[in-house]
């Protein structure tokens, strides 16, 4: 069996390291299934030394929807509790520090993981589609996006087909572009007047849309997997999923399919192994709950 490794870094935040095992077992769009090791860290520095107590939210992954968690390693200097979202299903760590503070927290997270399509396909249907028809404080339904959506949708029938309108609409009017301030934060208002952002823009207009038009969608954020022996990943990313009548969750990935039009058939609608996923939905309270608004996006330490 061949290992690779990989080095994983994304913003001051984020560095480690992801080993990879195993090899596609068909060459379809996406291997038929991916085992690898990712190893996520934290390391929050310059603690406030005036405050008196503080509280830190770390964004685990779990078993769920064709994704396995084989191990789960969580290595703090402090305590932590698991705790898990009852919205969404989300897990997190949670850590308490009381002063004195140390002059920096260093936190990892390491995983084992098996991702394998035949699994997600058996474990993709949803009880309560319809809790996934509400916008949250970005991801808005406002004329312009209803004007768009009546374009996408027009002469179709089937939720399978409006959402690929919608698809083919989203690809055909944004640019994935970060030059302009304001991308990454998922804003539906920014995304129909600017035409630019980042995959978390590209999918929550994708999501607006599906609303508009009735269809259940939600919202996806983790890593990609790079096929490459070694190499970086930059970040994180974000991909969205619709509900088809009777079939179940079908994914999308529009700002992938913009980037790479000739995969555009293989982004929608298909599972994709590469992906690791860390949270879904938007607009989440942890918990404990936090003391602000709720969370975004959650895939960094709050």
């Amino acid at each position: 069996m061949k290992r690779f490794l990989l080095f994983f870094s994304g913003t001051a935040l984020l560095s480690g390291s992801v080993f990879l095992w195993g090899q596609p077992k068909s060459f379809d769009a996406f291997p038929a299934q991916r085992e690898f090791q990712i190893l996520y860290k934290a390391s929050i520095p310059k603690l406030p030394s005036t405050a008196e107590q503080m509280r830190i939210w770390i964004p685990v992954a779990s078993t769920r929807e064709g994704q396995t968690i084989l191990e789960r390693k969580i290595k703090s200097p402090v305590p932590y509790q698991v705790t898990r979202d009852p919205v969404y299903g989300n897990e997190m760590a949670y850590l308490e520090l009381k002063r004195p503070f140390p002059p920096i927290l260093d936190l990892e997270v390491i995983y084992s993981a098996e991702i394998v399509r035949d699994l997600y396909e058996k474990q993709n249907e949803e009880q309560n589609p319809d809790q996934y028809l509400k916008p949250s404080s970005l991801m808005v339904i406002n004329d312009a996006v209803r004007a768009r959506t009546r374009e996408a949708v027009h002469g179709k029938d089937t939720w399978m087909e409006k959402a690929r309108g919608i698809y083919e609409n989203v690809i055909g009017m944004m640019k994935y572009d970060k030059t302009v301030p304001g991308w990454g934060r998922g804003d539906t208002v920014r995304a129909c007047l600017l035409g630019t952002g980042n995959c978390t823009d590209f999918h929550s207009l994708f999501i607006s849309m599906a609303h508009a038009a009735e269809i259940p969608a939600r919202f996806k954020i983790g890593l990609t997997v790079p096929e490459e022996n070694q190499g970086e990943i930059p970040g994180y990313h974000c991909w969205a999923e619709f509900y088809e009548e009777e079939e179940g969750w079908k994914p999308v990935d529009a700002s992938e399919a913009w980037k790479h039009p000739e995969r555009k058939e293989a982004y929608f609608g298909k599972f994709d192994t590469n992906k690791f996923l860390i949270s879904v939905g938007r607009d989440i309270d942890l918990v404990p709950k936090q003391a602000g608004p709720p969370v975004n996006i959650f895939f960094y330490p709050y």
